[in-house]
């Protein structure tokens, strides 16, 4: 049986953000380490690391200062648990003061595509940040129902990263049933995906660097879709010759809100 290019293409990004945010849930979970740099700086770089559907884990390189890579030397993790009185107050100077409203501002792009209530975030869902020794990158880690939501300081910009539903991911990893006539409508276009982008980068973002890929094509989530923004383009030799930066990996389920979201470069 002919697999078509896309299904490759759509179960590769699956298998990875599925792979890398599953086991960020579950250590959060059971009150273990959150953050694999190795993963994460995979993520950042997700498009030029995916060679056969192979995941490479190797440190990243240090980065310019202006990059939104991530540095290999992220200063100390720490987790919530793990804060002094003091730590946890300067903790939550800054969620008021700067983190929340990077969430909020982020939430106005997207406004109904947000999957969880941006009021409800608080204090009390923070898990973990890293790089706190770090001059140039420090990031925070947030847990509120199945979502995890990151967001990242660097470069004097404090950004979302990323969002991810767990629950979104499990249907997503689960093969459709056999025979079944697979839901392939999409619940964004790609002149939508490239107003959010345009508008959460505050550039103009080529249409053509906009890829859909039905999510129903790769697994269970019937009506959703793969939505790239920035995948380098490449020549008939194979030679990235275009890319959006920063670019966005996103995954809208049928009811167009976001199971999945990536902040790239």
């Amino acid at each position: 049986m002919k697999i078509s290019k896309s299904f490759i293409v759509a179960a590769a990004i699956l298998a990875a953000a599925t792979l890398f945010v599953w086991n960020r849930i579950e250590r959060t979970k059971n009150s273990a380490t959150t953050t694999d740099e190795g993963a994460r700086a995979w993520m950042l770089t997700h498009h030029e690391a995916v060679t056969n559907q192979v995941v490479t884990n190797s440190p990243a390189p240090q980065p310019s200062p202006s990059s939104n890579r991530v540095p290999h030397d992220l200063g100390f993790r720490q987790k919530a648990t793990e804060l002094s009185d003091a730590e946890r107050l300067e903790m939550t100077n800054l969620f008021v003061t700067e983190l929340k409203p990077a969430v909020e501002k982020w939430a106005s792009v997207y406004g109904e595509h947000i999957p969880f209530n941006v009021a409800d975030l608080a204090m009390d869902k923070f898990v973990e940040r890293i790089g706190r020794d770090s001059k140039i990158y420090h990031s925070y880690t947030f847990v509120t129902g199945d979502i995890t939501l990151g967001i990242v300081q660097q470069s004097g910009n404090t950004q979302v990263q990323y969002l991810a539903s767990k629950n979104g991911l499990t249907v997503m990893q689960t093969m459709p049933t056999a025979g079944a006539m697979p839901d392939l409508s999409t619940p964004v276009t790609v002149s939508q995906v490239l107003a959010l982008a345009d508008a959460d980068s505050g550039q103009q973002i080529p249409a053509n660097l906009v890829r859909l890929i039905p999510s129903a094509e790769s697994g269970s989530l019937a009506g959703g879709v793969i939505a790239d923004v920035g995948s380098a383009i490449k020549n008939a030799a194979g030679i990235p010759i275009s890319k959006a930066d920063p670019g966005f990996m996103y995954v809208f389920a049928k009811d167009g809100k976001l199971a999945y979201y990536q902040r790239t470069r």
